[in-house]
């Protein structure tokens, strides 16, 4: 008896064998080891009787009662007036919490109308001290920023420059040129290149 050349059929081996697209050689072990061949024959029926089964396909109206049956609930439900009215009224527990709940609003509102009414002075004497506090934190802090700016090294050389309307306009020349030429740079290295750029491979 011939033995059969190379190692058994893999499942890639027998799926080739199916379709036709099986090499010569692995044919050949498939003629030759009675194993592979009946692993192949077992797989060709159950291949078989797959496909004699009738296709299964939903009917027209399918997706049509499917869709009738679901219910999309309404994303801003709990922000429309008439469900929050309905959970509002929906039991005697859940009107007692809502009108408890409006009572204190509204008694809140009350004392806090009547204690401003009574208390203007309080509150006016509050206001002027806020901003008061205000203005003087907010010198403090301009002064701050002043004296910072003046013991930086660089500030005699400005004030010099600043001095001499002839140097300061050919200081803002030279800063302006600089500008535009990095903004002439900047605008040629994002631009898409014109030429076709050959790749490697």
């Amino acid at each position: 008896m011939t033995q059969a050349p190379g190692p058994h059929l893999s499942p890639d081996d027998v799926e080739n064998w199916l379709s036709g697209t099986l090499d010569a050689e692995r044919t050949r072990h498939l003629d030759l080891c009675p194993e592979c061949f009946d692993r192949a024959q077992v797989e060709r029926e159950i291949v078989e009787q797959l496909s004699a089964l009738p296709l299964m396909s939903p009917s027209g109206a399918f997706a049509d009662r499917v869709m009738a049956s679901v219910t999309v609930a309404d994303p801003f439900a709990l922000r429309s007036l008439q469900t929050v009215r309905q959970r509002i009224f929906a039991t005697r527990r859940s009107i007692a919490i809502a009108a408890s709940l409006a009572l204190a609003v509204v008694g809140w509102m009350a004392a806090s109308v009547a204690w401003t009414m009574a208390n203007q002075d309080v509150l006016a004497s509050v206001g002027n001290w806020v901003l008061a506090q205000g203005t003087q934190a907010g010198w403090l802090a301009l002064r701050g920023l002043a004296s910072n700016f003046i013991e930086q090294p660089w500030y005699e050389s400005a004030r010099t420059l600043a001095g001499n309307p002839g140097r300061l306009a050919a200081a803002i020349g030279v800063a302006s040129l600089a500008y535009l030429s990095g903004v002439f740079a900047l605008r040629r290295l994002l631009a898409l290149p014109t030429q076709q750029v050959a790749h490697v491979g």
